[in-house]
């Protein structure tokens, strides 16, 4: 029996134990961390009494949008030892409000999950509840988690109540999508914009974990843990504790890598140098040698970018604090190679892992990435193959074997260049809208003059410059075409403009008119007159010109 009692009390003790990322989160604003800009805009607005009637806390995953929530709602809730009149910077963590808040079960702070509650109704029971003043605390906190899953009728039935608020009411809403929540209702929030948190930053706040812990680390197994988390806190206490598990309080650099899917970092350093130096079959067969350590193909892909992204910043800002000195010296060989071949391997890298995404082989995908890295690092920077060429022809022309062939090819280039000039000088801008229409007609453009005589006001003509109005339902795409057309043809840049004024008749419309003009005119000849007067009924469809012709 005691044996048995033995394990039943190690099982609960390992039930009541509480994950790094639970116990170690803030309970004030001196624990945040790498928010400074939030907790003085805080210090300064409850010390001074201007505090506004909504926030809004924004950033990604882990780094303290919710907890921040919670401490403003202490702030606004703590009575200290009962002196505290009016809400305060600093928090005792001791009184009855901030205790219940802890805890999670003070009636004036009420906690929504906005993932869980998307619909209309759960946001009428907050306003519904609004109105009634708080229990036993000086304001009614809601503290809305995820609110960018509220759905827009949600949003909608909220704005009234956000925009004027009982007195004793606040609002904090919390997101990692602001770009979803609409704008009327940002527009009535204080907004914050919660950081990422540095490396070096979250590197001391887990060493100084580790010590309470008493958990024995290498340096170098914390900064891949830091880096891993992306900036969120929640994430390295996450790892930290996965760690600690695995290595039993002893944390190795070698296994955290592993761990992390890093596993022989320095493998994947290997293969982009062999990549860099067009060592393809040395580089395939260490490639094969990666996979077989369980790293995923798209893993290798993001590391060796990484490598591309690291070995560029060097070249350029020539030293990174961010990462280890060992990592540094690596990288920095791998940056004597030149920035755009480094360039040139990214744009690669960025292009392969869109590739895997469809490939139906990841691992042949893979393999095809680092063949194309090893036969693009041959392809020359632009700036020396252009070097190269100069060089060359300079040489060539220097030569006397070869002068006589590089004059003749060279004048016959010139040639070709005065033939194309005189091509293009003889092109004339046309000088009116008559000249226009009739070089549309000469490069065979019977379509467009066909659409311009029979739907365009003429309002103004310059060269490079007409502004015409369209005949009603005509296709506005005329004016890009014979923009485009005109471009083509003289070689110059015309610009078409569109105007709801009169302008002139279409062409179609003056030939017309002057056509009646003559008409009548005939009509009114003495030798025609006579005819019309005994064929009444006749009409004159026609007139020719017999002298033009």
């Amino acid at each position: 029996m005691k044996k048995t009692r033995f394990q039943i009390t190690n099982i609960v003790e390992t039930k009541n134990y509480r994950v790094l990322a639970r116990k170690y989160r803030p309970n004030d604003f001196s624990e945040l961390i790498g928010q400074d800009t939030l907790v003085k805009t805080f210090s300064n607005s409850l010390n001074n009494g201007r505090l506004a009637h909504a926030f809004l806390l924004t950033g990604i995953r882990g780094v303290g949008k919710t907890t921040t929530a919670r401490i403003i709602a202490k702030a606004l809730n703590c009575v200290a030892d009962g002196n505290k009149k009016e809400p305060a910077f600093e928090i005792c963590n001791n009184c009855s409000p901030c205790k219940s808040i802890n805890k999670g079960n003070f009636l004036d702070v009420i906690e929504v999950d906005a993932a869980s509650r998307t619909g209309v109704d759960g946001i009428r029971e907050i306003i519904d509840s609004v109105m009634y003043s708080p229990n036993n605390a000086r304001y009614k906190v809601y503290i809305i988690d995820e609110v960018h899953m509220l759905s827009n009728a949600a949003f909608n039935a909220l704005l009234k109540t956000l925009e004027e608020p009982p007195q004793n009411v606040k609002f904090i809403f919390a997101t990692t999508e602001i770009k979803k929540i609409p704008a009327t209702i940002i527009s009535r929030c204080q907004k914050f914009d919660l950081q990422r948190v540095d490396i070096e930053t979250l590197t001391i706040h887990l060493n100084r974990i580790c010590e309470a812990e008493n958990i024995s680390y290498e340096n170098d197994s914390i900064y891949q843990i830091c880096k891993a988390s992306e900036g969120s806190v929640r994430d390295a206490l996450s790892l930290l504790d996965q760690a600690a598990s695995l290595c039993q309080d002893d944390i190795k650099n070698e296994i955290v890598l592993k761990m992390l899917g890093l596993g022989g970092y320095e493998k994947n350093l290997e293969l982009f140098e062999l990549c860099l130096l067009n060592k393809c079959e040395e580089a395939l067969k260490v490639y094969d040698n990666i996979l077989q350590n369980g790293v995923q193909p798209v893993q290798i892909i993001s590391n060796l970018l990484e490598i591309s992204h690291l070995a560029s910043r060097i070249s350029v800002i020539k030293f990174d604090p961010n990462i280890t000195e060992a990592l540094q010296k690596s990288i920095s060989e791998i940056s004597s190679h030149g920035l755009p071949k480094l360039v040139k391997l990214w744009q690669i890298l960025i292009k392969s892992v869109e590739e895997l995404r469809y490939a139906p082989n990841e691992q042949q995908a893979g393999s095809m990435a680092i063949i194309k890295l090893c036969y693009g690092s041959l392809m020359p920077d632009p700036i020396e193959f252009l070097e190269k060429i100069s060089n060359q022809t300079k040489i060539n022309l220097n030569s006397d074997n070869d002068k006589n062939v590089k004059k003749s090819n060279i004048e016959n280039n010139l040639d070709e260049v005065k033939t194309y000039e005189n091509q293009i000088k003889n092109v004339d801008v046309p000088k009116t809208f008559d000249e226009m229409l009739n070089l549309l007609l000469v490069n065979k453009e019977a379509l467009l003059h066909a659409q311009l005589i029979n739907n365009v006001h003429l309002i103004s003509y310059s060269e490079g410059f007409i502004k015409i109005r369209l005949k009603d339902n005509t296709d506005s795409e005329i004016l890009k075409k014979l923009s485009s057309t005109l471009e083509n043809i003289t070689k110059t840049s015309w610009v078409i403009s569109q105007s709801e004024e009169e302008g002139e008749k279409t062409i179609i419309e003056k030939q017309n008119s002057e056509l009646d003009k003559n008409k009548e005119q005939i009509k009114s000849n003495p030798h025609f007159a006579e005819v019309f007067k005994h064929f009444p009924q006749a009409e004159i469809t026609s007139i020719e010109d017999k002298d033009s012709n």
